[in-house]
């Protein structure tokens, strides 16, 4: 008989007992030899080390050590066989070896629990001695406890919940951790089984998955054979082809060194719920800003239609900022972005040069969020350029933005211009003639006359002899632009770029107003029309360009803000910490309001008590007044001001709609030219503080903001034409002459 391989085994002599399994052996017969050696002696086998009990639960792994002896010869090999069969005639395994220890691993068959997740079997090894003549020593036999822990598995890309159902495309990657806490030299699981179920699927019902997980582990453990399989270093998969518009669960078992199982079966952990989609629909969301706009697209995907551009305008002559970034569906992430500026979409040919050869893809990289691109200059007043931006995620889903943008030069050949952008009453006709004005002070044509009547001149459908005041901003150069009759709502770069100085002024009904700019009934401010997620504001380019602004009424900040309200915030509040005053917006980026804004009445203001001016660069606020008061008839007789109308109240009024900033926004910037050093200095000065009404006092509501290029941008959170007249002359006059340096014709007001 061979003394490896494949032996008969005689029934088992004694059932087994702790530690010992007595097992009868057949002995095979002795080739005859030239000279007779006499009767062989059989060799005998000792085990050095093993446990010294099985009725303690021990691990999985165990060393065992022996020793052969022979009286007449010598020991040529031993062999060994684990948990031989105890059949009669059943055929053993043995092993054959020359070592004289080895460990052993036990397989752990039966699971204890969920709740202990422990695993345990019962094992025998069996051990002989072979001479050198062929003959066997008795069998020496152990029987060992096989204790184990089982691993676990938790799926982490993306996060299960068996509350929410997240949506792929076709294709998705996978992602999970296992551990093996009693594993041999490692806490790896040895392996990892998985298994797609989709909805409609044959081998499982879909609905049991879902309402009782469990089932799986009953129907597949502890083998899972039916399952698919990968070593326990890989710890994510791609799942392909999935079918749109149908739902699948996946799920993950992780085995250790010794078959145990994870058990448990879970939505939360080791199973994903989740729905597929078409792919082109689910690549990453693209969001492109810059201070002239900040555009969300509404889905990922790729397209090259023109009515998904973003359109805007950009300044000439200058450098140009576009930045960039991207949300992916739960399960995904971005691994990368890449640009190009006027080339061929479609051309994957490779840059030589990063940073020259812009019309090519760059490279993929998802640090790479923005872009700086040099100062370009048309040949005419203006050139367009497209600017196209990839993003791509780890399923290889891409997302394609492109950017149009008209480069424009600024003439910047006249002085002023001042932009009504109110939404106040309107003339009424009564009876073929033209009403008294009612309702709150002004109306939009009493307005127009404070501001701009040459005074002197019968008032248009008053009574005979009533002469129209002089109107404040006599005596400057300037042009008016009303912007409720625009064609299309718009006012353009170019309009914008022929004036070095702009005065915007917006009330709180008009940033209020939601409908459409080019509505005849109530239609929404221009400043809320362009600061739509979806349209480019090309104020924050008109800046670029060298032109200065200055916001009043009361409603400006409220129309810039309005559209970024988040749900369930107040109203009536704007919040960096919400998200919702932050970069790219025209009053973070250009006057400095940073931190919160109010928007609330107020009655009077007054001067800070801290020094006006924190960097020197300011003229001298001496001919503001100290204190802004509401109209009185002392001061603003109504017979002077407003002679059509019936009663007081209102004309003279004792609080208003005005905007505050409502928390500490102290703006800092590197005052030095010097690349080589830096000395931060503070670029907001505050000018007068709320007094009384909702805003409550000590709130900034004037501001002048100091540019990194020099220019000076004026913000007044309230209505001008609230306070008395010679009040709103005095700021009027500071803000033009002071700051801005033009000049005014001795005209008397």
């Amino acid at each position: 008989m061979s003394q490896s391989g494949v032996r008969r085994a005689l029934p088992v002599l004694a059932a087994l007992a702790l530690f010992a399994v007595s097992i009868g052996l057949s002995a095979c017969s002795k080739k005859a030899g030239v000279l007779d050696l006499g009767p062989n002696t059989r060799p005998t086998l000792e085990l050095t080390q093993a446990p010294v009990t099985a009725t303690q639960p021990f691990f999985y792994g165990y060393e065992l050590r022996w020793a052969g002896f022979d009286t007449d010869g010598r020991i040529d090999h031993f062999r060994y066989a684990i948990d031989p069969p105890t059949a009669t005639d059943a055929e053993t395994v043995w092993v054959k070896t020359t070592d004289n220890r080895k460990s052993f691993l036990f397989r752990s068959d039966d699971l204890d629990t969920l709740t202990d997740q422990t695993a345990q079997g019962y094992h025998t090894i069996v051990l002989e001695a072979v001479d050198d003549r062929g003959d066997f020593s008795a069998p020496k036999a152990v029987s060992l406890t096989s204790f184990t822990i089982a691993p676990t598995v938790q799926i982490t890309n993306p996060v299960p919940n068996h509350l929410f159902s997240p949506t792929f495309g076709p294709s998705f990657r996978l992602g999970w951790t296992g551990s093996d806490p009693d594993g041999r030299g490692t806490n790896k699981p040895v392996k990892y089984k998985y298994k797609l179920f989709p909805e409609g699927g044959a081998e499982f019902d879909f609905l049991t998955v879902l309402v009782n997980p469990d089932s799986l582990r009953r129907r597949y453990a502890p083998n899972f054979s039916e399952w698919d399989s990968v070593g326990g270093d890989t710890t994510a998969i791609d799942l392909r082809n999935l079918i749109p518009n149908r739902r699948y669960v996946v799920a993950v078992v992780a085995f250790d060194e010794v078959g145990a199982y994870s058990p448990i079966m879970n939505l939360d952990q080791n199973m994903l719920f989740f729905s597929v989609s078409f792919a082109g629909l689910l690549g990453p969301k693209l969001t492109v800003f810059n201070e002239s706009f900040f555009f969300t697209y509404a889905t990922g995907g790729f397209s090259l239609d023109p009515a998904s551009f973003i359109r805007t305008e950009a300044a000439a002559g200058v450098p140009l900022r576009f930045n960039w970034f991207a949300t992916t569906t739960s399960g995904s992430f971005v691994s990368g972005y890449r640009w190009m500026l006027d080339g061929n979409v479609g051309d994957e040919t490779p840059r030589t040069d990063e940073a020259t050869e812009t019309q090519r893809w760059s490279r993929y990289s998802p640090l790479v969020t923005g872009i700086d691109l040099p100062p370009i200059n048309p040949s005419g007043v203006s050139e367009t350029h497209f600017l196209y931006i990839e993003a791509v995620d780890n399923n290889q889903q891409v997302s394609l933005a492109v950017v149009q943008f008209t480069v424009v030069k600024a003439l910047l050949d006249r002085d002023l211009l001042l932009v009504d952008d109110t939404r106040l009453l309107p003339d009424r006709r009564v009876a073929g003639a033209i009403d008294r004005p009612r309702g709150v002070w002004p109306t939009a044509a009493e307005l127009d006359t404070f501001f701009f009547a040459r005074g002197g001149r019968p008032w248009a459908s008053y009574p005979t002899g009533t002469l129209s005041p002089v109107g404040v901003f006599q005596g400057y150069d300037y042009d008016t632009l009303g912007t409720r009759f625009l064609p299309l709502g718009l006012i353009s770069l170019q309009t914008l770029g022929r004036y070095r100085h702009v005065v915007w002024y917006t009330d709180n009904k008009a940033s209020l107003n939601v409908n459409e700019i080019t509505s005849t009934q109530d239609p929404m401010s221009e400043l809320r029309f362009v600061s739509n997620p979806s349209r480019s504001n090309p104020l924050g380019t008109y800046v670029q360009q060298g032109g200065q602004l200055w916001f009043f009424g009361g409603g400006t900040a409220s129309a810039l803000q309005r559209n970024w309200e988040k749900s369930g915030t107040a109203a009536d509040v704007y919040s960096n910490a919400d998200g919702e005053l932050v970069a790219g917006r025209l009053m973070y980026d250009v006057f400095g309001w940073r931190s919160e804004i109010v928007a609330k009445s107020m009655a009077q203001a007054t001067k800070p008590l801290h020094d006006i001016s924190r960097n020197g660069n300011l003229p001298s606020t001496a001919e503001l007044p100290d204190y802004l008061f509401e109209k009185s008839p002392d001061t603003d007789p109504i017979s002077v001001y407003a002679p059509n109308r019936v009663g007081t109240s209102d004309f003279y009024q004792s609080a208003h709609g005005s905007e505050g900033v409502s928390k500490p926004n102290e703006v800092v910037f590197d005052a030095d030219p010097d690349p080589n050093t830096v000395r931060l200095e503070s670029v907001l000065d505050t000018l007068y503080e709320s007094v009384g009404g909702q805003m409550g006092s000590g709130r900034a509501v004037m501001t002048v903001m100091h540019a990194p290029d020099g220019k000076l941008h004026v913000f007044s959170g309230f209505q001008l034409w609230y306070w008395r007249r010679e009040q709103q002359i005095a700021i009027l006059d500071w803000v033009l002459q002071k700051v801005w340096g033009l000049p005014r014709r001795n005209v008397p007001r």
